[in-house]
């Protein structure tokens, strides 16, 4: 560790010891999607001192996404997501190593190269990406790695990790591990598995309706508070797998907080 990366994060020393911090530093942390969690979570494994990053993200940002996304203003306007945040986050720590790239996890893409060399996987892609979410977390089991993904609910969010030998994604979401995934378009998520817990103040809305915003079919509504919550908490799980500052919660285990209900939740997917 030298003295310009040790005063860059000397402020961190009390809470992550030298050991600690040279760990994260020398860590590897893979996050696909770049939107409202994803971007954020990326800047707070920066400011943690981790020295390597690799993101990706196919989007664009839009008008719609100045109320939560990190890297989003009127100037990014249009601008690929990957990128915007890359250039912010590189000026926090120039001497980290960061990899962005552009198209997303299409098919073609080489995900054993993205998650190749990595420490953790982080997914924050969209629930209409699920398809592409499984093939990261078969992709992270066979390079025997940690996966989470962390996601915002109204005010609050909700954080799950999957150990490599341990339930998959597709259990989690009561599908068959071995599922064909030529077919998985064709499936929806319930709300009971993406929202296990529905916060009091979203009222008595239909259920029906709540499925038609996590499959993508209508506007997901999402608020800075919460998008700002989910990137903590996902990052806080990276960044405890990385150094085990305590117990890692494993899925079919979840952790849900709200700020605006005061619930705190350390739950069991059924």
């Amino acid at each position: 560790m030298n003295n310009e990366y040790r005063e860059r994060f000397i402020r961190n020393y009390g809470f992550y010891t030298e050991a600690e911090q040279e760990k994260l530093q020398k860590a590897t942390v893979a996050v696909a999607g770049m939107g409202g969690v994803g971007g954020l979570l990326a800047e707070r494994l920066i400011r943690a001192g981790v020295g390597h990053l690799k993101i990706t993200d196919i989007g664009t940002f839009e008008k719609s996404n100045l109320n939560r996304q990190f890297g989003s203003s009127v100037q990014t306007l249009g601008q690929n997501k990957a990128m915007v945040v890359f250039n912010q986050i590189q000026d926090i720590n120039p001497d980290a190593k960061i990899q962005y790239f552009e198209n997303g996890l299409k098919e073609e893409f080489d995900i054993d190269a993205f998650v190749g060399g990595c420490d953790v996987v982080v997914d924050e892609m969209d629930t209409t990406a699920f398809r592409q979410s499984i093939i990261l977390q078969r992709a992270s089991r066979q390079h025997g790695l940690h996966y989470l993904f962390s996601s915002a609910v109204g005010f609050g969010a909700l954080v799950a990790v999957f150990a490599p030998g341990g339930q998959t994604l597709e259990e989690y979401n009561g599908l068959n591990p071995g599922i064909n995934l030529d077919h998985l378009e064709k499936l929806k998520l319930s709300h009971k598995k993406a929202v296990p817990i529905m916060p009091s103040y979203i009222g008595a809305i239909p259920s029906a309706l709540v499925e038609k915003v996590i499959n993508g079919e209508i506007p997901i509504p999402s608020t800075s508070i919460g998008v700002g919550l989910a990137s903590a908490m996902g990052a806080i799980e990276a960044i405890n797998i990385l150094i085990n500052k305590r117990e890692i919660i494993i899925a079919p285990r979840y952790i849900y907080l709200d700020l605006l209900d005061l619930k705190s939740v350390v739950g069991t997917m059924l």
